[in-house]
């Protein structure tokens, strides 16, 4: 996952995000130095920030996906602080959720959460790399990232974990970028924040910039090139991507909806 932008950031990132365009050299060799984590330094803000979006975002996307699906496994790809797994197996009891982030920090995080809910038994959180996960083949009912996508520096590769984990018949839903800033969260940080949570949000707006959100025509791009047959983008409050592993994906064609 990624910081989200905020109102009033630094100009060095406006200046870098006009410099440094994603369809130029120079922006694709600056995307592969940001690294895809959030920095343990930031992890405790980004926190904040999201709990704030609980009720706004992440209960949303929850009720979406029990609207779905309403048992079995459910993999979170770049799960932050773990709100929308918690979120899910609130919603639907015979759901086990596991979540994943290459931050040691926010895992631990997660963690933390998941048992203030009392939901430690259905919840799981691990640090893994999107790129590399650690789970059978043909395992999981549906998988899931929001706001992770962007980020990204090998979206090919991570697309095709989630397809090979996935079970044949079931859906990969990559929603981006995530709806987490509210007029609280930017008051909080318009407001008093300490030292280490300046440089956490100068962090964040600093590469959020530098890692906007994938176009239309650029996820369609990034999705042909992967094992998914058929698979759908849709515009919204953000992009919707829904890609569905089928039993015989060889067999079928790409499918997009119209634009």
């Amino acid at each position: 996952m990624s910081l989200p932008p905020a109102q009033g950031a630094m100009s060095i990132g406006k200046a870098c995000m006009v410099m440094w365009r994603r369809d130029t050299l120079r922006s694709r060799f600056l995307r592969s130095l940001i690294p895809e984590k959030i920095p343990c330094f930031a992890a405790p803000l980004y926190d904040r920030i999201a709990r704030g979006a609980i009720e706004t975002y992440y209960r949303e996307v929850a009720e979406l996906v029990t609207a779905y699906i309403h048992q079995g496994l459910v993999l979170d790809v770049g799960t932050g602080p773990g709100y929308l797994p918690i979120e899910i197996a609130k919603r639907a009891p015979q759901i086990t959720v596991v979540g994943i982030d290459s931050s040691k920090a926010l895992v631990r995080i997660a963690q933390k959460n998941a048992e203030k809910e009392g939901l430690s038994d259905r919840v799981r959180f691990v640090k893994y790399d999107g790129k590399r996960l650690d789970f059978a083949d043909d395992s999981y009912d549906l998988v899931i990232s929001t706001g992770s996508l962007h980020a990204w520096k090998s979206p090919v590769l991570v697309i095709n974990e989630c397809f090979r984990v996935l079970k044949a018949g079931c859906e990969a839903w990559l929603l981006d970028p995530a709806q987490i800033m509210t007029t609280e969260t930017q008051q909080l940080l318009g407001g008093g924040l300490k030292a280490v949570d300046r440089l956490a949000h100068w962090w964040g707006s600093f590469t959020s910039r530098l890692t906007p959100p994938y176009t239309v025509k650029e996820i369609d791009e990034i999705i042909i090139r992967t094992k998914f047959e058929t698979g759908t983008v849709a515009e919204g409050k953000w992009l919707t991507v829904k890609l569905r592993k089928h039993t015989n994906p060889a067999t079928q064609a790409h499918e997009r909806t119209p634009r």
